[in-house]
């Protein structure tokens, strides 16, 4: 067993959820030794990938000795770009480095442990744990995965970012299904982590250009198939599918924050919507569904949402038992509609 901090993003409970899904789903043993804000320190069997996350901005391997270490600490290069968080321990670098003739340049970036910088050397110190990053993800792939492919629209799009953690979520293993795709962000990241993807939607143009872009750049063996249809009809074309992970019509785009009443006739066209979808989605789905639902602001600073209880009447499907106050509300600063990430699996009784 090795020991960790893992750093996580800005939605810190969600990406602690997302971290506790993978490990579950990939049958990772682990064991919490210490939080605080958003660091959390893990002992786990097995070192993860952080592309397989969304949630996490860094992984740093704690160091059991840190003179032993640094007595070992052999460099490749003879310019060396670094930063850490405890001047006692910068101290100590810089001397090790006169030492070893080695020039040095100290970056304050760990000001804001959440920034995302490849360095040289990187460490973070916590409370007695002294750790040495050993992966940053890498928020310029994201975007530039965003903003080149065919069809982006950043006011309607799933962020590359919270399609990761919803489909982590899920725990899916082999096969997904979004009846929603709209663009396909969804499909292409479950695409990206090899798994199958079954996208529907009204309009398939710019979901099919960007999968058939994403086929053409990059490298997967996992499979994809695109119908044209309504998501009140689901069951027409799908016998069955493993997971739903989908980001649904939310109702109209608001600049503003719409008059109470407004809101509301939003809120009933959308529950009469995902009434009839979720009995489809019951007909289908074998394990989890992973949704997102609307919850508008209004002009008289009083929210209103969906009631679930009403939307899960007369299906199979039940919130997750979690220790985190489930659902999750995700937003994002100034939006006028939050959405709130529910995580419903499959009654077997």
């Amino acid at each position: 067993m090795k020991k960790f901090i893992f750093v996580l993003g800005r939605d810190i409970e969600l990406s602690l959820l997302e971290l506790f899904s993978y490990f579950e789903k990939e049958d990772i043993n682990y064991s919490i030794l210490d939080k605080y804000q958003n660091l959390v320190v893990l002992e786990t069997d097995k070192i993860i990938n952080i592309n397989k996350l969304g949630g996490l901005v860094k992984i740093a391997e704690i160091i059991d000795n840190f003179n032993i270490f640094l007595k070992n600490l052999v460099f490749d290069k003879n310019k060396i770009i670094y930063t850490v968080n405890d001047e006692e321990i910068k101290e100590l670098l810089k001397e090790k480095f006169k030492e070893e003739g080695i020039k040095a340049f100290y970056k304050t970036e760990i000001k804001s442990l959440t920034t995302s910088s490849k360095l040289d050397f990187e460490f973070i110190k916590f409370k007695n744990y002294i750790s040495q990053v050993i992966q940053v993800s890498n928020p310029k792939e994201y975007k530039n995965r965003d903003e080149t492919r065919p069809y982006f629209d950043a006011k309607k799009v799933t962020s590359i970012r919270l399609a990761k953690i919803l489909i982590n979520l899920s725990q899916a293993k082999h096969e997904i299904l979004d009846p929603f795709c709209g663009q396909g962000t969804i499909l292409q990241e479950a695409l990206l982590m090899n798994l199958n993807c079954y996208g529907l939607d009204a309009n398939l143009n710019e979901a099919k250009k960007n999968l058939e872009w994403l086929k053409n750049k990059f490298n997967f063996k996992s499979s994809y198939k695109l119908f044209q249809g309504d998501a009140r009809n689901l069951s027409k074309y799908f016998r069955s599918a493993e997971c739903c992970v989908t980001e649904p019509y939310l109702g109209p785009y608001f600049k503003k924050y719409p008059k109470y009443d407004e809101a509301l006739n939003v809120i009933k066209d959308l529950e009469k919507l995902y009434i009839q979808v979720f009995q489809e989605l019951d007909k289908i789905i074998e394990k989890r569904l992973v949704i997102l639902l609307p919850v508008i602001k209004t002009n008289v600073k009083k929210n209103l949402k969906l009631n679930i209880n009403k939307l899960l009447q007369g299906t199979k499907f039940r919130q997750i038992q979690s220790s985190f106050n489930l659902p999750i509300l995700y937003s994002n600063k100034g939006a006028v509609v939050e959405r709130e990430i529910y995580i419903l699996e499959k009654s077997k009784l």
